[in-house]
């Protein structure tokens, strides 16, 4: 159990009865606690994985970019983002959809920013009482709705321009998504090696934030048959707004890793996740790895952006024959792996 769900537990007796909307909960069993005393309990989260591991633990789940509050919820529970923008964007979200008489409950842990959260509260809500602080994380309660614009997300986009070999790309993003508002330096190392290499073919591009690599790929090659995935209902909408942007078509998928595809693919691209929330993951990475093979022609590439210091090139062995440093620079390496061992 993680300790924000101990926190939200340790509380539970002041949810009155009621509709409860549990929004962007860890994998744990909080959820069915809280429907424990006759509660109905509906559960939302912007993570295609965390969707997927809830709904098969028997939540009533759904996934998106924002729940819709209906008229029945008298309790929603806001697990706090570690993004400050997209705290803010789900507080407006809310805040002008939720009933006038129900509660929003705000929980994380201190690491994520928690502390300072009531001044975020305060800008959509009248009162806000912090109630309780325990297990390095706090819970604030807030209610009656301050007047606000209507929410919009195209108000919350960040544009910006990519200069690539073989042109300018415009991209959209949304809080949330990974890099928000500007090409980290991991990705545009990888940039610089795609156009070297030049993919053709079917390809992947696996975890693709606000489309930013996709649309390179197509910009230097528009006859790839093109699949960007992502695990963020943020990132995913980040990817079709971008596509829109530039004119461009592909296939846009939601996926826990790997699982939701079909077929083979003669590139899978990425820069790879390495954080689920507020923790590091390695595991997410080392997975894909392992899944790669499944999806790669017998002839196939994995290519991929990491940090230095990340063991990818040794874990790459286990699953390919052949791995090498294709492009490299201070704090970022490019790898390319190939002969897949069946």
């Amino acid at each position: 159990m993680e300790r924000v769900s101990q926190l939200i537990l340790r509380n539970a007796e002041r949810l009155s009865q009621g509709n409860i909307l549990l929004i962007n909960p860890p994998r744990d069993s909080c959820f069915s606690q809280l429907a424990e005393s006759g509660r109905q309990v509906c559960v939302f989260t912007q993570d295609f994985g965390d969707y997927k591991w809830l709904q098969n633990s028997g939540a009533d789940a759904s996934f998106g970019i924002f729940p819709a509050p209906d008229s029945q919820t008298k309790h929603i529970i806001l697990i706090q983002a570690r993004e400050r923008e997209r705290l803010l964007m789900m507080l407006h979200a809310l805040a002008t959809a939720m009933p006038a008489a129900a509660k929003l409950w705000l929980a994380g842990e201190n690491r994520s920013g928690i502390k300072s959260s009531g001044k975020r509260l305060s800008v959509y809500f009248e009162n806000i009482r912090k109630t309780d602080n325990a297990r390095h994380c706090s819970l604030f309660e807030a209610d009656k709705p301050r007047p606000a614009k209507p929410f919009k997300l195209s108000d919350y986009e960040k544009h910006w321009s990519v200069s690539t070999a073989a042109g300018n790309i415009d991209i959209v993003s949304l809080p949330g998504t990974f890099a928000h508002g500007n090409l980290d330096k991991g990705s545009e190392l990888l940039l610089d090696a795609l156009g070297e290499l030049a993919p053709s073919g079917r390809v992947l591009d696996f975890a693709c934030g606000s489309g930013v690599i996709g649309l390179s790929l197509l910009c230097l090659n528009p006859e790839i048959e093109l699949t960007m995935l992502d695990t963020s209902a943020l990132a995913i909408e980040s990817t079709r707004r971008s596509l829109h942007r530039n004119d461009r078509q592909a296939t846009v998928v939601a996926s826990d890793g790997l699982s939701e595809l079909n077929g083979k693919y003669d590139w899978i691209i990425s820069n790879p996740p390495f954080h689920r929330g507020i923790e590091n993951e390695l595991g997410i990475a080392r997975n894909f790895f392992g899944d790669a093979g499944q999806f790669l022609q017998k002839t196939g590439k994995l290519l991929l952006v990491c940090n230095h210091h990340l063991p990818y090139p040794a874990w790459l062995k286990a699953y390919f024959s052949k791995v090498e440093i294709v492009k490299a620079s201070r704090g970022f390496k490019v790898i390319m792996a190939s002969g897949i061992r069946r």
